[in-house]
């Protein structure tokens, strides 16, 4: 059986050098973009619910709200647990958080975002940006593929999981 460590330098040697390519990388678009996004994450994304909350109704909203406090504890635990530190290097484009890296919360948030657009028509939006957002993080530095990787999963697990917490409860009170 693997070691911890032993994944960690499978991973490194495989993930290190996609890292290392996109946060080499500069594109004037893509940095402002990142910059933007970085800044503004946890305002776009809710305010663009305004245009689609009468297609989706209150349970789906519900879902989303679960989700976003799921991610928000399972990305907090696991940082405290895996104490994995930023990649912060000579790429880096904007100031490095003192937090750990292990897993992306912005990843996580948007990936959530975007599996509760999941059989709408703002699943494109939401999917895409997801992606950008994801790909930014690395792109300015602060982020590992790895780290990318495992915000994709908590993003998606959480909303999946708020879903069926959100559906039992709805049943067992009628709703």
């Amino acid at each position: 059986m693997a070691t911890l460590g032993e994944l960690t330098f499978v991973a490194d040697f495989v993930m290190g050098p996609v890292t290392k390519f996109i946060a080499s990388q500069n594109i004037g678009f893509f940095t402002a973009f990142s910059l933007f996004a970085d800044y503004y994450l946890y305002i776009i994304l809710p305010v663009s619910l305004l245009y689609v909350y009468k297609r989706i109704g209150k349970k789906k909203l519900i879902s989303l709200a679960v989700s976003l406090l799921f991610v928000l504890i399972l990305v907090t635990s696991l940082k405290a647990l895996f104490h994995q530190s930023r990649p912060c290097n000579e790429y880096l484009k904007v100031e490095c958080p003192a937090d750990y890296s292990f897993p992306s919360g912005h990843t996580s948030a948007a990936f959530a975002f975007a599996f509760f657009s999941l059989g709408t028509v703002a699943f494109p939006f939401y999917y895409i940006s997801a992606f950008l957002i994801a790909i930014s993080r690395i792109y300015t530095g602060v982020h590992s593929l790895n780290d990318i990787a495992g915000g994709v999963v908590v993003g998606i697990f959480s909303y999946f999981v708020a879903e069926k917490v959100v559906e039992s409860c709805w049943r067992y009170i009628g709703g």
